[in-house]
C-alpha cells in the first residue's frame, strides 16, 4: 500500500472518486460513525470489488444501505438482511425506490415494527405482477393487501377482503375508502 492517507483527506478523495486502488482504510469515520466507505457510496464512487457492506454509522445505517439508496450496489448483491438499528434492511431501501432485482424473494424481511419489504414495495407501488404474499402482516395486523388497497388498487385475484388489523379495519374498508373495492362480489 502507498502512503498513509489521513481521515480528512480520505473523505475528500472518496467523494471525488480518487482514492488509490489499494486503499483499505474504509473504517475511517467521523464522530457520528459515518465512514469513508459511506462517503464513497453517497458519491457513487465505491470501487468494483468493495466488500465491507456491514460498516455502519451510529444509527446502524450501513454502507450497503447508502449504496442501495444511491443505486450503486453491485450486480449479484444479495445481503438483503443487513439492517439498521430500527430493523430497516437494505431490501427495504431498495423496495422504497423500486430497485429490487427481478427474482427477489425475501418479501418477509421485517423491521422492528413488522413492516415487511412487501409492505414497502406496496407503499411505493413496486410489487411485481407475480407477487402473492398479500396476507403478510406487520405487528398491528396491517397486511400488504391493506397497503396495496391504500393506493387505490385491488390485489389481482384477491378474495380475503375480511382480513383485519388490530383495530378491526379490514382490507375491504381500505379498498372501499380508496376506490379499489370490486363492484360485484357474489359472497357479499
Amino acid at each position: 500500500m502507498g502512503k498513509k492517507i489521513g481521515k480528512h483527506e480520505a473523505f475528500k478523495l472518496a467523494v471525488a472518486g480518487l482514492l488509490p486502488a489499494d486503499f483499505q482504510d474504509w473504517r475511517l469515520a467521523r464522530p457520528d460513525g459515518w465512514t469513508v466507505a459511506h462517503a464513497a457510496a453517497k458519491a457513487f464512487k465505491l470501487p468494483p470489488l468493495f466488500d465491507q457492506w456491514n460498516l455502519a454509522d451510529g444509527k446502524g445505517w450501513s454502507v450497503a444501505h447508502e449504496a442501495a439508496k444511491n443505486a450503486v450496489l453491485p450486480p449479484g448483491f444479495s445481503r438483503w438482511e443487513i439492517a439498521d438499528k430500527s430493523g430497516w434492511t437494505v431490501a427495504h431501501e431498495l423496495a422504497k425506490q423500486g430497485l429490487l432485482p427481478p427474482l427477489f424473494n425475501r418479501w418477509d424481511l421485517a423491521d422492528r415494527k413488522g413492516w415487511t419489504v412487501a409492505h414497502e414495495a406496496a407503499k411505493s407501488g413496486f410489487l411485481p405482477p407475480s407477487f402473492d404474499g398479500w396476507e403478510l402482516a406487520d405487528k398491528k395486523g396491517w397486511t400488504v393487501a391493506h397497503e396495496f388497497a391504500r393506493r387505490g388498487l385491488t390485489p389481482p385475484g384477491f378474495t380475503s377482503f375480511e382480513l383485519a388489523d388490530e383495530r378491526g379495519w379490514t382490507v375491504a374498508h381500505e379498498a372501499g375508502q380508496n376506490g379499489a373495492l370490486p363492484a360485484v362480489r357474489a359472497y357479499w
